[in-house]
């Protein structure tokens, strides 16, 4: 067995680093019809998600990136009730959103191994206990054909996707937003995962522009974790009609005291994460 996992270089960037992490046991590997999948052990980062070799969630520092791609938009809505998530198959979205007194919850993957594999490797997602509950409705299907069955129908849509290659590239297209624009309602928010700022800031910028011609408000968060290139990760937000300047604190306080469990998300969290240091925002223009 090798000693250590190095991570492979993110699609369309000539990366001069390597980051890898010392293993301590390999549990699974195999392959579905659209990627590689791989359950590792390590030593720094406890169980790993890897797929096409690239380090999708840790067992240490997933709630990192879980909680807040799931909590701001559900925060900054008044009173979310229908949900979609598509992808995060690894189902670390679909336990954080569910800490929230919904109605229906939609969950689209894609690729159906990376659910059977999850349930049976990461318990900590708590995938198994999530398809209990009854507001939940599974579907196997590609994201972008699933969106465009609903029109003026969810109050916030969460994309939690991997990088734009492959089967997730369409996620990330003008038109492929354009039909979450036609799902959402009138106060919908919607919210994708962006990439990194270390060296995914063309992304960023795509992404941005990409919402631009469709929503009235656009907004990055950034929070740091060390699954990712040990750099800020970015989250865009978007809504047709909530100002996410106007964002007041106060008004979530009374919601958030009722949701347990939460270990990186609380409401000045919430509000510091959409503060751009000055360098940031120069790379984002």
């Amino acid at each position: 067995m090798k000693k250590w996992f190095f991570e492979k270089e993110l699609p369309n960037i000539a990366q001069d680093y390597k980051i890898g992490w010392k293993l301590k046991k390999r549990v699974y590997s195999g392959r579905s019809k659209y990627q590689k999948i791989e359950i590792l052990d390590t030593s720094a980062l406890g169980r790993i998600f890897v797929l096409n070799g690239i380090l999708q969630l840790s067992e240490k520092y997933e709630f990192i990136y879980h909680e807040m791609i799931s909590h701001l938009p559900l925060f900054y809505h008044k009173n979310p009730k229908k949900v979609l998530i598509i992808g995060g198959g690894d189902g670390g979205v679909i336990r954080e959103v569910l800490k929230h007194p919904l109605k229906e919850v939609f969950w689209v993957e894609l690729d159906s191994k990376i659910v059977e594999v999850s349930k049976k490797y990461l318990p900590f997602l708590s995938v198994k206990n999530s398809l209990k509950q009854k507001k939940v409705k599974l579907f196997f299907e590609d994201g972008t054909t699933f969106i465009k069955k609903f029109k003026n129908f969810f109050d916030v849509i969460i994309v939690d996707s991997t990088d734009p290659e492959g089967p997730s590239f369409p996620l990330f297209e003008k038109k492929f937003y354009k039909d979450c624009f036609l799902a959402l309602k009138k106060d919908g928010i919607f919210i994708t995962q962006s990439g990194n700022f270390l060296d995914q800031i063309s992304e960023i910028k795509t992404v941005i522009s990409n919402l631009n011609p469709f929503f009235s408000y656009v907004k990055v968060h950034r929070i740091f974790t060390p699954d990712y290139q040990g750099s800020d990760f970015s989250f865009t937000l978007a809504s047709k009609s909530i100002d996410f300047e106007k964002f007041n604190i106060k008004k979530i306080e009374k919601r958030y005291k009722k949701i347990k469990g939460l270990k990186c998300y609380f409401p000045q969290i919430h509000f510091c994460s959409g503060i751009l240091p000055k360098f940031y925002k120069e790379k984002l223009k």
